[in-house]
């Protein structure tokens, strides 16, 4: 009997998902998901983590399950998620816990923050070693995983800050009923930028995306707003969002998504027009976005759903042709190599015919993939980062 040696050919066209519908995937969640709000997402390779009013969850399969990881967390009102490296962070009703092991245990990071009269956490932002938190008595950093926390508020108001954003060595901060402010030294000073956005009661800036140059700011009740020159003039970028209650931002390659009172919209030409993308979703409060590998997931007042990215803005507008990959050998004996041009991790996903992952794993420019256990037959394979997305079919042939 001859010896069966899996060959790997590799298409040269791209490919497209086939559904082009929102699901729910509220399977072990809360509640089933019913009124379980969403409030933020992080994810560690191939691992996403979601924060509920009832604690985290995780899925290791895109949502088809989640399940609570909350030892130790002695408040599960859960505010917002941030990974940096292996590490995760939850910014709760009540301080900030952090975990080693995927959330399985969890410890309380409060020194320096006043937990006693009770401290909400509403952002979190890690840039290398550092990690910032945005609470209800301004902006926080820690240099050591939360071991301790210094207030860093010159020039800040001490008030709510709900959200982060990096452009450089720009860092941006929304404050509530204070706009914009801007810090150009990790936090040590803060400066308002709020030409053009809105002032007093209506400036209350809960997310921001950043493409390229382009800094999006996304008001409850004003929209989205744009700056080209790191806060110096924003501009009102809102046509075709008839809902202008932004709670979240995502960005895939040049495409981004906004998640409102009204659902999900998408633009993909710089907010100049934008269009909603809501097929399927049927609670349209999103109040959370995370681009995750090949999907979209939302957030909502009612659990979580999931989208093709490929299904909402389509493969080819999110392709970017400076990212380039190379896979050899073709044909291949089940180990072959993956090569790309790309200076951040990447997450390998191959889908069977039918949607399922059947590989995934975490790779950075040059990876060898051991895919000599998988079947004859059809598959997908996707490679992406925060930026781009880049997709192949695979042809599986044993002789």
């Amino acid at each position: 009997m001859k010896k069966l040696i899996p060959f790997l050919i590799f298409s040269l066209f791209n490919f497209h998902f086939v559904n082009a519908q929102w699901t729910q995937v509220n399977s072990g969640l809360p509640y089933s998901g019913a009124n379980t709000d969403v409030e933020s997402f992080a994810f560690i390779g191939t691992k996403l983590f979601a924060a509920t009013d009832s604690g985290v969850s995780i899925t290791t399969n895109n949502g088809t399950n989640w399940t609570g990881v909350n030892s130790g967390l002695t408040n599960t009102d859960i505010e917002v998620l941030a990974a940096n490296g292996t590490n995760l962070f939850a910014g709760t009703g009540n301080g900030i816990f952090f975990s080693t092991n995927n959330g399985s245990n969890w410890t309380a990071v409060d020194n320096g923050l006043n937990t006693s009269m009770g401290t909400s956490v509403y952002a979190l932002f890690a840039n290398g070693n550092n990690l910032f938190a945005g609470t209800e008595e301004g902006v926080f950093l820690t240099t050591n995983n939360g071991t301790n926390w210094t207030g860093v508020n010159n020039g800040l108001p001490i008030t709510d800050v709900y959200a982060f954003a990096l452009n450089g060595t720009n860092l941006f901060a929304g404050v509530l009923f204070s706009g914009v402010y801007l810090s150009t030294n990790s936090g040590t000073t803060w400066t308002p930028v709020n030409n053009g956005l809105p002032t007093g009661f209506n400036a209350d800036f809960e997310s921001f995306a950043v493409i390229g140059n382009n800094v999006f700011a996304g008001d409850l009740g004003g929209g989205i707003f744009l700056t080209t020159n790191n806060g110096t003039n924003w501009s009102a970028v809102n046509t075709g969002l008839t809902d202008l209650n932004v709670h979240a931002l995502a960005v895939s390659g040049t495409n981004i998504f906004a998640g409102t009172d009204g659902g999900v919209f998408l633009s993909t030409n710089n907010g100049t027009s934008w269009t909603p993308v809501n097929t399927g979703l049927t609670n349209l409060n999103v109040q959370s976005l995370e681009v995750f590998g090949t999907n979209l997931f939302a957030g909502t007042g009612g659990g979580i759903f999931v989208a093709a990215l490929s299904s909402l803005a389509g493969v080819n507008e999110m392709k970017n042709e400076n990212f380039q990959i190379t896979i050899f050998p073709s044909p291949s004996n089940g180990i072959f190599t993956i090569k790309s041009n790309s200076t951040e991790k990447q997450l390998l996903q191959i889908f069977d015919v039918n949607g399922k992952i059947v590989l995934s794993q975490m790779i950075f420019k040059n990876a060898e993939i051991e895919a000599s256990n998988l079947s004859k037959g059809i598959y997908n394979i996707s490679i992406s980062n925060n930026e781009v997305i880049e997709n192949r079919r695979l042809i599986i042939v044993k002789r």
